[in-house]
């Protein structure tokens, strides 16, 4: 893929569409828009690209519909989209931490293997390439990453990559601003509204913009926005930590590492190691105390899912990870993913109106998803023809009735045994 590859529209040179929200989906939305034609693009949020949820992230992408998460094949094609998008992005010679190590499935014992490895191996969306691996191939791969003498298996698929978040997010809002978008960084949106001819956009200074068509990517706020609309998407936000060490000397070769049986994620960063785990997961409405009270802008503060992720570290993860050892901190941040109680995204048109397209729910895979949900949702709020058929991601597959709280949705999800930062061993 090459972004000179993307087809232009000039027709829609006429065309105004305001994008609320500045992460990954928001400005890949922006991005596809004016490389369609799309005459005027703006963007709305009250922080920098990728100054919340976004540069909060883990930074690695692969297909995660091969056994690990079920969006089938039109959550596949989003997923190998985002790898093309990364590496496009990566060849335009800007430093985004690019690294192409794939993704390591480990199983810790025989029924690791059969419950978390297993259906990555077997799984019909599994590139050609994927290869089952045991304790000597681990080793090969991770040099020194893993003690692998407490390992059972693992499923490595090569195609998956690593990226620097910020890097990344700071790069591709360059490229909107070069394009030309118009960018209202420090306004909130308090409001959307459909009339016969377009959409009114509220902003919190009170100034109104008209605009042809809105596609809200707001992430967390996402229900904040809707609110006049009178929809509500079934969301779950989930405060979810990330460490970043002190340089451990460590090569740079080692895929991500995943491991469901210890709830941790864990990749090297020029010689430092990127980690978390459930310990450093919270839904928000928990850690805060009321329901309906809405989170800052940028990235979260909650000192007591860190010192949890310390404790799991001390007594679990240094038995496997010998570089944690001794590690202190060089970063901390905090971002909000937002479930859904099927654990797949939401793209599409907002029920009941014919402007207003959502892309959100990310269920923590925002990075690698991104940029084809900001695609599919500007090719919906232009009518263009679509990476991915939507009907899977559609806002009314759920009923708003059935889900009137957070805490609903997070029963949901514990029905279905994704809940994947439940605390219970």
């Amino acid at each position: 893929m090459k972004f000179d590859d993307l087809e232009i529209a000039h027709e829609a040179q006429n065309v105004h569409v305001v994008v609320v929200g500045a992460g990954i989906a928001g400005c890949a939305a922006a991005f596809h828009l004016l490389r369609s034609g799309v005459g005027k693009v703006t963007i709305i949020d009250p922080v920098e690209p990728g100054g919340s949820t976004t540069s909060a992230g883990a930074g690695f992408v692969s297909h995660w519909s091969a056994g690990m998460i079920d969006m089938g094949p039109e959550g596949l094609t989003l997923q190998q989209y985002g790898l093309d998008f990364y590496r496009a992005l990566a060849e335009l010679g800007q430093d985004i931490g690019y690294r192409a190590r794939g993704t390591l499935m480990l199983s810790l014992t025989p029924e690791g293997h059969e419950q978390h490895v297993r259906p990555v191996l077997e799984s019909v969306h599994a590139p050609k390439e994927m290869q089952a691996l045991d304790p000597a191939g681990i080793e090969k791969l991770t040099q020194g990453l893993v003690d692998t003498s407490r390992l059972y298996s693992a499923a490595y698929n090569p195609h998956g990559i690593q990226l620097e978040t910020g890097k990344a997010i700071a790069v591709l809002g360059d490229l909107i601003r070069e394009a030309g978008a118009n960018m209202l960084i420090g306004s909130s949106v308090t409001g959307v509204e459909e009339h016969a001819s377009g959409v009114r956009v509220t902003l919190s200074e009170g100034d109104v913009i008209e605009a042809d068509a809105v596609i809200l990517a707001a992430g967390a706020w996402n229900n904040s926005v809707l609110e006049q609309t009178g929809w509500k998407l079934p969301l779950l936000r989930v405060v979810a930590t990330r460490i970043l060490t002190d340089n451990r000397g460590l090569p740079g070769v080692s895929p991500t590492i995943q491991c469901r049986e210890l709830r941790l994620w864990l990749r090297e960063s020029y010689g430092s190691v990127l980690w978390g785990t459930a310990m450093g997961y919270r839904p928000f409405y928990q850690l805060v105390g009321d329901i309906k009270r809405e989170p800052p802008a940028g990235h979260q503060n909650f000192p007591e899912l860190v010192e949890a992720l310390h404790a799991h570290q001390r007594d679990v993860l240094e038995d496997y990870f010998p570089s944690l050892v001794g590690s202190s901190v060089q970063e901390c941040v905090q971002g909000i993913a937002c479930y859904t109680p099927d654990n797949a995204l939401l793209v599409g048109r907002v029920p009941g109106t014919k402007r207003i397209v959502v892309a959100g729910g990310d269920n923590e895979s925002g990075v690698t998803h991104g940029p084809g949900m900001g695609r599919l949702a500007a090719e919906i709020a232009t009518g263009r023809k679509v990476i991915a058929d939507p009907h899977r991601f559609r806002l009314d597959r759920f009923e708003p009735a059935a889900f009137p709280d957070e805490a609903a949705v997070a029963a949901a999800l514990e029905q279905h045994r994704v809940l994947r930062f439940r605390e219970e061993a």
